[in-house]
């Protein structure tokens, strides 16, 4: 068993999330479920971004990246944070290196490149690209994505544009 396996599976197991009373998604499900989201983090190809989102999030979706307070927000702030990619990083793209399911959870292990357009977290406009590792957890309701667990490497995107 991969370690990114054991990893989902211990993940999914200390949220509560049992396969018993979960959706049960198959993996043809979950692809087609969460293809249109990362589409939109693929900068030259997206489309709408609001209308993607009203289409594959539900109403009261949350994106979080931690337990504390103002860590998750929801899919109104998602929408400016996605459309912002475009202008900060405007080649960006997000590659979807594996797919998990767990009953209603979405297990997305990505690749994230692009060439900052100008200052990107204090660091100054360098022209140097950058290629991170990404992992999301989605949970699915109703054929909709309504709550994202998400890491992405950003330190090591900032130590590749920071390298001479």
């Amino acid at each position: 068993m991969s370690r990114l396996f054991q990893i989902a599976l211990a993940i999914i197991a200390v949220t509560g999330a049992s396969a018993a009373s979960a959706q049960g998604l198959t993996d043809a499900q979950a692809r087609a479920i969460i293809a249109p989201w990362y589409s939109m983090f693929n900068i030259s190809t997206r489309g709408d971004v609001k209308a993607i989102q009203e289409q594959v999030l539900t109403a009261d979706y949350e994106s979080c990246s931690g337990y504390l307070p103002g860590e998750c927000w929801g899919r109104d702030t998602s929408i400016k944070v996605v459309s912002n990619f475009a202008n900060s990083i405007p080649d960006m793209k997000f590659g979807i290196k594996e797919v998990l399911v767990a009953g209603d959870r979405v297990i997305v292990r990505g690749e994230v490149t692009g060439t900052p357009a100008g200052e990107l977290f204090g660091v100054p406009h360098t022209g140097k690209s950058f290629r991170i590792m990404a992992i999301d957890i989605q949970t699915v309701r109703d054929g909709k994505i309504a709550r994202t667990f998400h890491m992405e490497n950003w330190l090591t995107a900032l130590g590749q544009l920071r390298s001479k």
